[in-house]
């Protein structure tokens, strides 16, 4: 089974302050969990020596110098915010896959249509991932997990696609409902934060350095590809990663 770590970066509805929002994270095979974990807790091993509890990691706190990381200088917030894209980066085809759906103001009429098509178009890739390993010889289901702090939205969602489907047809890969987590419940959700803000950063500010760095793990249908796991929905003409190769 693949479990796929959702996590927001924006608001739906904060359109006076931003120009996109995101819905991304990263799928990973069950197996590969435990490995990933200890990746991450080693980080916080490097960074905070000694500290027995948990601290969790969250991308914009990080760059900002925000809770535990105030008095940081951003030198060594930079090498940290490196150091999780590494748990990233460094995870092979199909250990880790990721997936985001950005949309642009130009696409947003209203909070709840922005949550349903992000949440139906990362689902449709999703979905379309699983189908494809089951026909290259390995069945296996997906199971959403999702930071709690969103729930009521996606509940509803995700029973208005089991009932009426998605624009692309039946989720019959992803079972059960979504499961909500926190961000301190999970390093796999901390990974997903992390692919929401490098892809956020990206449309919203242009900035490139930790897109790349997560770009080769998006879903391809073959590795020589552009990535089928990144969509942008857009209503402007735009040459991004995501746009460029779908015109073509």
């Amino acid at each position: 089974m693949y479990l796929l770590y959702l996590d927001e970066s924006g608001e739906p509805n904060g359109w006076t302050s931003q120009r996109h929002f995101v819905l991304g994270g990263v799928a990973i095979h069950e197996g590969q969990v435990h490995r990933l974990t200890e990746e991450v807790d080693d980080v916080q091993a490097r960074f905070f020596p000694g500290v027995q509890v948990t601290i969790p990691f969250h991308a914009t706190e990080i760059r900002n110098g925000r809770g535990v990381f105030r008095e940081w200088l951003p030198a060594r917030r930079m090498q940290l915010l490196e150091s999780m894209f590494q748990c990233i980066s460094g995870a092979a085809f199909p250990n880790l896959i990721a997936f985001a759906t950005a949309i642009n103001v130009t696409a947003a009429k209203t909070p709840d249509q922005v949550l349903h098509d992000t949440f139906q178009d990362v689902c449709q890739r999703f979905n379309t991932f699983l189908l494809r390993q089951f026909r290259q010889g390995f069945p296996t289901k997906g199971l959403l997990i999702i930071d709690r702090a969103h729930q009521d939205h996606y509940l509803r969602l995700i029973a208005q696609f089991r009932k009426w489907g998605t624009d692309y047809g039946y989720l019959d890969n992803i079972v059960d409902i979504p499961y909500f987590a926190g961000r301190h419940d999970t390093r796999m959700m901390q990974l997903g934060d992390f692919c929401a803000y490098a892809v956020f950063d990206y449309y919203e500010n242009g900035n490139r350095a930790n897109f790349d760095k997560i770009s080769p793990r998006f879903d391809r249908r073959a590795p020589e590809h552009p990535a089928d796991g990144l969509k942008h929905i857009t209503r402007e003409q735009c040459s991004c990663e995501a746009c460029s190769w779908r015109r073509e």
